[in-house]
């Protein structure tokens, strides 16, 4: 049977993630903690220690991917040449994306009730729009297998191999793995790097609890999106970033959605959950406790934590559960 599989909000100002560790962690060995997504303070175990007990671990994968990055010339610069095709990929997806999303707005504001054309026409330019999506995802795969075809795999290299396979050791002696925030690219392209991903499923499935967070929970899903409805420069458009783990199915995440969205904005949420439609939008603040149980997710945290945006624009509480 899978283990547990709780998903929080944003551990500031007042971290949850303690209160859910002590309930679903018990037996032998470390709490393993992934926080590749920080970087710089990656190592800084101390306030780890603090809230998640002393024998919580940090396995420290940025601090190797550099280590390995320095000490191997020739494959930081295929890693690049591979990083640099996926940045231009999603330059030509923009390209495409942005039209496609005010040709939907537009039609969007144009509805009324009754209009068979108008909805026809609808229906079809959201499917254009989640066309172009998923051909983002499958051309970003098809360039990372050509890179991965033309040259040797990384685990070939045996410092790469050693890091890998001293990852999966530790991930496969703890008790718990806790997957925190920080840059969510970042996070997802570390764990991959080190297949932690699929160290991650084989845990889920053996039943050891797994606790994510902000960017944490965002990397469990099917799809990753990305969004800021008012960046400092540019269009807020929503925008795909890459599969995740897929532990997660059916939802897509949105850690800080009162900060980074225009909840009040009925056009801009129901465009937002259309579009990634059928699978649930879910809003996470500080103090969201997400838990599933079997095909769905209770909420067992504090009352306004997390919210559901609906294809008609309305953002609603998520009910709670007993915990």
């Amino acid at each position: 049977m899978s283990g547990p599989l709780v998903l929080l909000g944003p551990q500031r100002p007042r971290p949850n993630a303690p209160d859910a560790l002590s309930r679903f962690s018990s037996g032998e060995g470390p709490v393993v903690v992934l926080s590749a997504g920080w970087r710089t303070d990656e190592t800084d175990d101390e306030p780890v220690k603090r809230h998640l007990g002393k024998d919580a671990a940090v396995l420290p994968l940025y601090t190797w991917f550099e280590v390995v990055m320095k000490e191997l010339p020739e494959l930081r610069t295929a890693w690049r040449a591979r990083q640099d095709e996926l940045a231009r990929l999603r330059r030509f997806h923009r390209q495409r994306l942005h039209p496609s999303l005010q040709v939907v707005r537009d039609l969007l504001a144009m509805r009324s009730d009754g209009d068979v054309l108008a909805d026809e026409a609808l229906r079809h330019a959201l499917d254009d729009l989640r066309r172009i999506d998923e051909q983002l995802l499958q051309s970003a795969e098809r360039i990372v297998g050509a890179h991965e075809a033309a040259s040797k795999p990384w685990t070939a290299n045996d410092l790469v191999k050693r890091l890998t396979d001293r990852a999966h050791e530790v991930l496969r002696s703890a008790r718990a793995v806790a997957i925190t925030g920080g840059h969510v690219a970042v996070l997802l392209n570390r764990l991959q790097f080190f297949g932690v991903d699929q160290i991650l499923r084989e845990l889920h499935e053996r039943g050891t609890p797994i606790l994510a967070w902000s960017a944490g929970s965002m990397v469990l899903t099917e799809r990753i999106v990305l969004y800021y409805d008012d960046p400092p420069d540019g269009a807020g458009h929503p925008e795909l970033l890459d599969r995740g783990f897929g532990l997660t199915k059916g939802v897509v995440m949105l850690p800080h959605a009162s900060k980074r969205l225009r909840l009040d904005d009925k056009r801009r949420v129901g465009l937002l959950a259309t579009r990634f439609a059928p699978a649930v939008c879910l809003g996470l603040e500080n103090g969201a406790w997400l838990q599933r149980d079997g095909d769905r997710f209770s909420n067992r945290g504090a009352p306004g934590t997390a919210v559901r945006l609906f294809p008609d624009g309305s953002v609603e509480q998520l009910p709670q559960e007993d915990s």
